[in-house]
C-alpha cells in the first residue's frame, strides 16, 4: 500500500513537468508553440509521449550514437515534430511505440522507441522512454533516461525544457535510493529485482526503486547471495555481501558387519560401519573380512542427500575338486596294491623237477621268468 501512496504522489507531483515534454505527438500541420516551453497540443488518435522541443540558444556538438544525431532547429525556429524529422526506419519504429503506448503496453512501447532511438539519435524518444517508464514505476529507470535525455538533448533542448527536466530529476531522486554494494569477490553478477545491473565492482551509482526490494549477487563456484532490502527513498543504502563457496557433497552410510573393513576409492574409512561426508560423484566402496567373500560396488553420491548401503558378506564357498580328486587317486592307489598283492602271493604254477643226490633228494624250483 505505500509502495502504490509513493507511486500516486511521484505521478501528481511529476505530471505538471511532463506535460511540457511528453504531449502527443502533434498533427501534421501543427501551430507553434506560444512560448519556448509550451508543448504541442495532444491529439486522441495519437497519444504516445514526445516532446516538441523549442531552439536552443547555440547549437552543440552532436551526441555519439549510431546514427547521426539531429542538428539543432536555426535560431527561432521549433524543431519538427518527430513525425516529420525521423528517417523512415526510425519513423516506423516511433509509430509503433505509438499505438503500444495507446494500448497501455508501456514495456513494448519502450522496445519500440528504443528501437526509432537507436536508429536516429533523435533525443526526444528519450522522454517518450522516460514517461513509459514512469507509467511501469520503475524510477531509477527513469531517472537514468531523463539525465541521458539532459545529456544527449543538449542541442535541440531549451533552458526551459532544462530546467523542467532537472525539476523532474530532483522530483523522482526522493523515490529512489543510491545502492552502496559491497562484495568480497570481484566479476560476480548482481542482480535487482531479477534484472541484472552490473558486475562488480559496480562502476557508477546505481540506483534502486523505493520499496523491498530483493537484490542478488552472482558468481560461479559460490552460492548465490540474496538480500532482501527495504529502500525508503532518497539518499543512499549499504548492502555487504560475503559470498561463501559452493562445495558439492552428500553423505554416505555404510552398515557392515562387526568385523568387516570399510574402503572407499582403495582408502580404508573404517570397520563395521561408517558415515561421513563425501564428495559429490561416483565411489568405489569395497567391504573385506577374513574367509569372507569381497564386496564391490560403484555407489554415486548426489549433492546433499544421504547415500545408505548395507553389506553382508558371504562365506568363501569349499572347493571339492581336488578332494574328489585325491579320493578317487587313493581308490586306484588301493586297488593297485590289491592287484600286486593278489600277484605277489598266488602259488607259482612253476613245474617241481626232482633231483638225485647222494646224501637224498632235494626238489629245485625253476622260475623261468626270471632274470638269467
Amino acid at each position: 500500500m505505500r509502495h502504490r501512496t509513493y507511486g500516486l504522489a511521484l505521478g501528481f507531483s511529476v505530471i505538471g513537468l511532463l506535460t511540457g515534454h511528453s504531449a502527443a505527438q502533434p498533427a501534421p500541420s501543427p501551430a507553434p508553440p506560444a512560448s519556448s516551453g509550451a508543448a504541442a497540443p495532444k491529439t486522441a488518435a495519437q497519444p504516445a509521449p514526445t516532446t516538441a522541443a523549442p531552439p536552443a540558444a547555440a547549437p552543440a556538438a552532436p551526441a555519439a550514437a549510431p546514427a547521426a544525431a539531429p542538428q539543432a532547429p536555426a535560431a527561432g525556429q521549433p524543431p519538427k515534430p518527430l513525425s516529420e524529422s525521423l528517417p523512415s526506419l526510425a519513423k516506423a519504429e516511433y509509430e509503433g511505440g505509438k499505438i503500444l503506448y495507446g494500448d497501455k503496453d508501456y514495456a513494448s512501447a519502450i522496445a519500440k522507441f528504443q528501437r526509432a532511438y537507436e536508429l536516429s539519435s533523435d533525443p526526444r524518444l528519450l522522454f517518450n522512454i522516460a514517461v513509459c517508464q514512469k507509467n511501469l514505476r520503475k524510477y531509477s529507470k527513469m531517472l537514468a533516461t531523463v539525465r541521458r535525455y539532459l545529456e544527449d538533448g543538449a542541442a535541440l533542448l531549451s533552458a526551459d525544457d532544462k530546467a523542467q527536466a532537472q525539476e523532474i530529476v530532483k522530483t523522482v531522486e526522493a523515490f529512489v535510493s543510491e545502492l552502496k554494494l559491497t562484495v568480497d569477490e570481484k566479476d560476480a553478477e548482481v542482480f535487482v529485482d531479477d534484472e541484472k545491473v552490473g558486475i562488480t565492482p559496480l562502476v557508477g551509482p546505481t540506483f534502486v526503486d523505493v520499496g523491498v526490494r530483493k537484490i542478488k549477487v552472482s558468481k560461479k563456484g559460490y552460492k548465490d547471495a540474496i538480500v532482501s532490502k527495504q529502500v525508503p527513498g532518497g539518499g543512499a543504502i549499504a548492502v555487504d555481501v560475503r559470498l561463501e563457496k559452493e562445495i558439492h557433497r552428500g553423505k554416505l552410510l555404510v552398515s557392515a558387519g562387526v568385523n568387516d573393513v570399510i574402503a572407499l576409492d582403495g582408502k580404508v574409512i573404517g570397520r563395521g560401519k561408517w558415515e561421513g561426508a563425501v564428495p559429490s560423484g561416483g565411489h568405489t566402496l569395497k567391504v573385506t573380512a577374513s574367509g569372507m567373500q569381497a564386496y564391490q560396488s560403484e555407489v554415486v553420491i548426489q549433492d546433499n542427500q544421504t547415500r545408505r548401503v548395507d553389506v553382508t558378506l558371504n562365506t568363501v564357498p569349499t572347493d571339492s575338486t581336488s578332494t574328489i580328486l585325491w579320493l578317487a587317486g587313493g581308490v586306484a592307489v588301493l586297488a593297485g596294491a590289491a592287484v600286486t598283492g593278489a600277484l605277489l602271493f598266488q602259488p607259482s604254477k612253476t613245474p617241481v623237477i626232482e633231483g638225485n643226490f647222494a646224501n637224498g633228494s632235494v626238489l629245485l624250483k625253476f622260475d623261468l621268468g626270471g632274470p638269467k
